[in-house]
């Protein structure tokens, strides 16, 4: 009888002990619960900082394309156009980053290109194909669709179509100011078809000196990411266009660093990616009254949310909000306007 209440005590002592030692349903499902509650409190934080990190890091990108301008003016005493496009007596073509590869340590590239022919020419491949790491943005898709191989031949006028994949160019040189853009600005018409930005086309560059409205308020840089697949309004979707990309995922221009048509001539665009239209006279069509992230066809963009980098003439990189003043913007993208800028930072 003792023997027994002993065992029947012991029992209800180990009894207890499984008790406390384990957990209810109830229990783990509020565990989970909490769980659940603090990495949906932690991952916007720790995407937020990766990005972060992202768009430091194309801050970076974009400072050392300034560095680059500013070494090729100390030898050459001006800037690179965005372009060189000779035709006669001999094609001779160079985009302005083939024209600063010596100054972002790729001079082993710049000595092998071979600038008397068509960028797209397969001779340049080995190197056409190079991605550089300076002209591409963290935030932007590391990967890109393969355009077609019609539009391969449409874009180089039937000369390929076996799909290289060209070195990515997320910065684009601002070409010109376009007289769409002025108007949808509020501002008096130019009567002409546009007035050329810092970096215009060649075959001659600008001196600082010829930068009239100052090197610290004139952009010469900026993010037109994602190409050469179509962003609109932060969606890769059609290219709604006419002309050779229009109904492809594509953009027609800016489909590596070679590409000698990778710059901006800016008239603004509506949110569904219809650009305004300057014909050669300066007449105009407007559409919308969008100059940021709403098209990367010939248009500026960036993966970064609220606005996109720009690099200004005295290698500063500043982030300027979509919602800029568009005057302010205008002042800005032109070099020798002798406008105000207004606070913009």
């Amino acid at each position: 009888m003792g023997h027994l209440g002993m065992n029947q005590t012991q029992m209800g002592r180990n009894k207890g002990k499984n008790d406390r030692g384990g957990f209810t349903l109830v229990e783990l499902l509020v565990v989970i619960a909490i769980i659940g509650i603090l990495v949906g409190l932690l991952l916007p934080a720790v995407q937020a900082a990766r990005e972060a990190a992202r768009r430091m890091s194309c801050s970076n990108n974009i400072r050392q394309l300034g560095i680059a301008l500013h070494n090729y003016e100390g030898v050459h005493r001006v800037i690179p156009p965005s372009r060189i496009s000779v035709t006669s007596p001999q094609v001779f073509q160079q985009s302005w980053v083939s024209m600063i590869l010596p100054y972002i340590e790729q001079g082993n590239v710049h000595a092998s290109y071979r600038h008397g022919t068509s960028w797209f020419e397969p001779i340049n491949d080995p190197l056409t194909t190079v991605q550089l790491p300076t002209m591409t943005c963290p935030s932007a898709p590391s990967v890109r669709e393969l355009p077609t191989p019609a539009l391969y031949s449409a874009i180089t006028r039937g000369r390929r179509s076996d799909q290289p994949i060209w070195g990515y160019a997320d910065y684009g040189s601002i070409n010109a100011v376009r007289n769409a853009a002025f108007i949808v600005a509020g501002l008096p018409s130019l009567n002409a078809r546009e007035v050329f930005g810092a970096m215009g086309r060649g075959p001659k560059g600008v001196s600082f000196a010829e930068i009239r409205d100052g090197l610290s308020q004139t952009i010469l840089v900026a993010e037109g990411a994602g190409r050469p697949d179509i962003f609109i309004s932060g969606r890769k979707t059609i290219n709604p266009r006419g002309g050779i990309a229009g109904g492809t995922p594509y953009v027609v221009d800016g489909w590596g660093w070679a590409d000698i048509n990778g710059g901006f001539s800016i008239d603004g665009a509506d949110r569904a990616g219809m650009q305004n239209n300057t014909n050669s006279s300066g007449g105009t069509t407007i559409v919308g009254n969008c100059f940021m992230n709403c098209t990367n066809d010939s248009e500026l963009y960036s993966f970064h949310s609220g606005g996109g980098q720009f690099l200004l003439g005295d290698s500063s990189v500043q982030f300027i909000s979509e919602t800029i003043n568009l005057q302010t913007f205008i002042a800005l993208l032109t070099r020798a306007q002798q406008d105000i800028v207004g606070d913009y930072r």
